[in-house]
């Protein structure tokens, strides 16, 4: 019975929305005058009682299908006819006069037609990129073109399917709207007759009747019928050399004339653009190109940026779908695939794929009574996976179920479609749920893919994942807003600071987001992303709090991911409050060697984090220590630090610490050997974490970064330490050097080490010149002793012995009775000894890194030692590093290892060989070698058989 009724009312209204319908034919509206239905008409017509024609027309009001007129009697108008009968026009369901509803109409056609004027009036507003990849070129292009007195020629370079020819005829058009008058636009393509000279020539310049057989009439050539206009020649390097001379005298002297009409020359005044596709310079005559003023090159589809992608993309939709009048649904992947495939014809082959894409869609819907089809991803893999920045840009302007393209709809620009509506368009959950799904298709295990996951989680946190759209709190939903104020002065009091407006803003648009992205993701999500933090363990726990709270507070459930934005979220708020409270106190100083290597540092630095809290002093080779010193100086009193973090490279500069620290009283981070990264990571910690130098110095050590406090109070004892060879400057620079590698640099911060000639270290009052009022010079090392009395001296014989480094131990003042620094000489003599091999095998090796295979072997000599119970030696070790190092090159190089005679050999050695095979084991194998029982021997015989 139920179901008989139910059939009834369906008949019902269909038959009166069918007889609304049907009065619309016979009573057809226009803008001066709108003729509704009332229920008395329609009931009269269907055959229904007025009361059911009401009811049914009230059901068909919120189906949308019917507009209503609160008026008496009341009115009623079908949606569809309506929106058929005034183009571009979008009812609402229910209006309170019919006045009103006439206003509607009006003001949105109207608007449509202003819309269109302005399209009109800026014909290069068509074009994708015209404010962006384009905008300078249509700028010389506009300027070339109304050049007095008949503009300048115009050659746009470009590979086949960049848009040349679009551009041209915007150009047209815009020529057009500013003389306000209509002009001839006329195209040729050279490849047309490019072998055909004569043929050429008479299809430009025009035949006289008679002029060759079949010339039965005279005919207009192209350039005459471009007169007053624009004459387009595309492909013009396919040209010959001599069919672009017959252009030139209509380029230079403004006239032509026609084939077999010597003796009549025709004026014109044209303007030329031509396009090609290949290299300008190898396919045109010189003479013809200074005959063309103006040449620009338009982007490849792969040089515009991912903005205007898209806009494209969406522009070709729009064509389509106002081709085959039917609304078009693009799915997110289809227009994801679209976005970042690689298109070697550029926009044309774009074009042609979105056509053969919106073809198939066709298909699918032909035989149904559908007014949308819908576009799918093809099958297959973008080639070129999009990075973490594009895809969350894509994101950011793409709604996760794609964008729909009404046909009937006028829209100024694709740009429209990209202004997203959708209130849980959140740029965190949209990475992250898009990420997780395409980590999930690749045959990774669960940890593998969770690394990653964590890895482009940690570049959003220096990205700004947090940068939202405004979102007023009165746009969310009645029943969230409470909640959501709520959850704002929760985590205020958690974290005990009141968030700006803006961070207020990040929370309101996540906050909502997450409610909805809470119901989408399903148990395994939950599962494998419980593990992604950050790491610090206090922000996690504030973290889990506030998501904890939120669970109570909503009464949902969420995804543990809410912990890793919430973590990420308090790290980013924090880090503001240390960066606004240290700015002021803590400054960041950069010094390199070289005329720009800190500034371009820097000012990659600041731009990336979107700071200025590093300074640069740049020291070019014909700046002394002294000036840089000084200039170092200068900005820290400018701007009155409080402390400093002075970053610097190599040599003399290490010694800046100390000095800066002196002259102002003040405690200074002293961070040696840098380079790009270690700005980056620095920048990162200084703006995101802390300046406070007891959290930096173990951050800054624990990843590898030689880093010292140079603190205030302790400059008793600033020492000298003199290099002096006979064999000049460079064996002492080299031996500066190896000792800056070898001692640590606290070992080294009341110290400098200088190198001087001979000459300067002879005499004592010249040798003291060198050293500053609070220094003492507490030794030289050289090749020759001197003359210079009460100063100690080492001689390079002694220095490069076994006792070496711990005659410089001493010379530094370090008491080798104490426990700590018998451990820190052991550990800087095995440096030191790994400096000497390395500069000793230097010039003996070709193939073999002499760095680190001195490391290598430094590490096998400590095993068979320790398996051997026979005392470390650092002689021996120096030759067994020498040794060893060349035999290994010698056998990549020469390999002589007999197989077969291995056993019989091995056999024939002692005991302790086995040890020494079996410690080089590892190297063999790395290096794809075999070293021979012979050269086992002899490192047997280096290492236990005393000379």
């Amino acid at each position: 019975m139920d179901q008989k009724r139910n059939g009834e009312k369906t008949m019902r209204i269909d038959n009166i929305h069918q007889a609304l319908k049907q009065f619309h034919v016979q009573n057809p509206s226009s803008k001066e005058t709108l003729l509704p239905a009332t229920a008395s008409q329609l009931s009269q017509t269907s055959g229904y009682t007025r009361t059911a024609v009401s009811e049914e027309l009230s059901e068909l009001v919120r189906k949308d299908q019917v507009v209503k007129v609160k008026s008496r009697p009341v009115l009623f108008f079908d949606k569809d006819y309506l929106e058929e009968q005034f183009p571009f026009f979008k009812s609402s369901t229910c209006y309170d006069s019919l006045a009103s509803l006439q206003e509607d109409i009006y003001q949105q056609t109207e608007q449509i037609h202003k819309k269109k004027q302005l399209l009109k009036m800026n014909p290069f507003a068509n074009v994708i990129g015209f404010d962006g990849s384009l905008a300078d070129a249509i700028k010389k292009l506009k300027a070339a073109i109304l050049y007095p007195p008949n503009g300048l020629n115009i050659l746009l370079t470009g590979e086949s399917g960049v848009g040349k020819t679009l551009i041209a005829e915007q150009l047209h058009q815009f020529y057009q709207v500013k003389m306000n008058q209509e002009v001839p636009f006329i195209y040729f393509n050279c490849a047309e007759y490019f072998n055909n000279p004569e043929l050429l020539t008479s299809h430009l310049f025009g035949y006289k009747k008679g002029s060759f057989t079949g010339a039965v009439n005279d005919q207009k050539g192209l350039v005459e019928l471009a007169d007053g206009g624009f004459l387009f020649l595309d492909e013009v390097h396919r040209l010959t050399s001599e069919g672009q001379e017959k252009l030139f005298t209509v380029l230079d002297k403004g006239y032509f004339t026609r084939m077999g009409e010597a003796e009549k020359q025709r004026n014109v005044s044209i303007k030329f653009i031509f396009a090609t596709t290949e290299a300008v310079n190898q396919h045109f005559l010189k003479t013809f190109l200074r005959r063309i003023p103006v040449t620009l090159a338009i982007p490849a589809l792969a040089e515009r940026s991912l903005k205007e992608k898209i806009q494209l993309i969406l522009s070709f939709f729009l064509e389509e779908s106002q081709r085959i009048q039917k609304n078009i649904h693009i799915r997110y992947e289809a227009l994801k695939q679209l976005t970042f495939t690689h298109f070697e014809a550029n926009v044309g082959e774009l074009k042609a794929a979105i056509q053969f894409m919106s073809a198939q869609a066709y298909l699918e819907v032909f035989d149904q009574l559908t007014e949308t089809i819908c576009i799918e991803a093809n099958e297959g893999t973008v080639k070129e996976q999009p990075d973490v920045e594009s895809l969350l840009a894509f994101n950011e302007w793409i709604p996760n179920d794609g964008l729909t393209i009404q046909y009937n709809h006028f829209y100024l620009s694709s740009q429209e479609l990209l202004k997203s509506e959708s209130l849980k368009n959140d740029r965190f959950y949209n990475f992250l749920l898009k990420e997780y799904a395409d980590l999930k298709k690749l045959t990774l295990s669960t940890e593998d893919a969770l690394a990653i996951m964590q890895n482009k989680v940690e570049q959003l946190y220096d990205m700004d994942i947090f940068a939202q759209e405004p979102l007023a709190i009165e746009a969310i939903d009645e029943t969230l807003q409470p909640k959501i104020q709520e959850a704002i002065v929760f985590f205020e009091q958690l974290i005990q600071e009141k968030l700006t407006e803006d961070f207020q803003n990040i929370l309101i648009v996540h906050l909502y987001s997450a409610v909805f992205y809470s119901a989408q993701m399903n148990e395994t999500f939950y599962s494998d992303t419980k593990n992604i933090y950050s790491g610090k363990v206090t922000q996690y726990q504030a973290a889990k709090t506030m998501v904890d709270f939120l669970q109570t507070l909503f009464g949902i459930s969420f995804a543990d991911t809410e912990i890793l934005f919430f973590d990420l979220f308090i790290r980013k708020v924090t880090a503001k409050k240390r960066a606004h409270s240290d700015e002021e106190n803590c400054g960041v100083i950069v010094v390199a060697h070289g005329a720009a290597t800190a500034s371009s540092m820097v000012e990659y630095t600041n731009l990336l984090f979107s700071t200025t809290v590093m300074r640069a002093v740049d020291m070019p080779i014909n700046q002394s220590v002294e000036e840089t010193l000084e200039k170092v100086r200068t900005i820290v009193k400018q701007n009155q630090y409080k402390k400093i973090i002075l970053m610097v490279d190599i040599g003399s500069l290490v010694y800046f610490g100390n000095a800066i620290s002196q002259t102002f009283q003040m405690e200074v981070l002293l961070i040696s050997n840098i380079n790009l990264l270690t700005l980056l990571e620095v920048a990162r910690e200084v703006i995101y974490e802390s300046t406070a130098f007891e959290y930096l110095l173990p951050v800054l050590k624990e990843k590898n970064h030689r880093a010292l406090i140079c603190s205030k109070g302790r400059f008793n004892e600033a020492k000298v330490l003199i290099i002096s060879c006979l064999t000049g400057m460079g064996t002492a620079i080299k031996i500066e050097q190896l000792l800056l590698k070898t001692f640590p640099n606290e070992l080294l911060t009341n110290v400098r080490i200088i190198t001087l000639e001979k000459r300067e270290v002879e005499d004592i009052d010249r040798l003291h010149s060198f050293v500053r009022k609070e220094e003492k010079i507490v030794g030289i090392i050289g090749t020759v002793k001197t003359e210079v009395p009460d100063i100690p001296f080492i001689s390079l014989q002694d220095l490069l012995s076994k006792r070496g480094i711990q005659l410089v131990f001493e010379l530094l003042g370090h008491h080798l009775e104490e426990k700590q620094n018998q451990e820190l000489l052991k550990k800087v003599s095995a440096k030191y000894i790994q400096g000497l091999s390395i500069e000793a095998i230097t010039d003996l090796l070709t193939v073999l890194n002499p760095t680190t295979i001195s490391i290598e072997l430094a590490k096998i000599y400590s095993d068979i030692c320790l398996q051997t119970k026979i005392k470390s030696d650092e002689k021996i070790l120096l030759r067994f590093i020498i040794h060893c190092a060349c035999m290994l090159e010698r056998q990549l190089l020469n390999p002589e290892y007999d197989p077969t005679a291995y056993e019989v050999s091995y056999r024939e050695l002692p005991e302790a060989v086995s040890v020494i095979k079996m410690a080089f084991r590892p190297l063999e194998v790395s290096y794809n070698l075999l070293i021979p029982p012979l050269e086992v021997r002899y490192i047997y015989e280096l290492l236990f058989e005393k000379a």
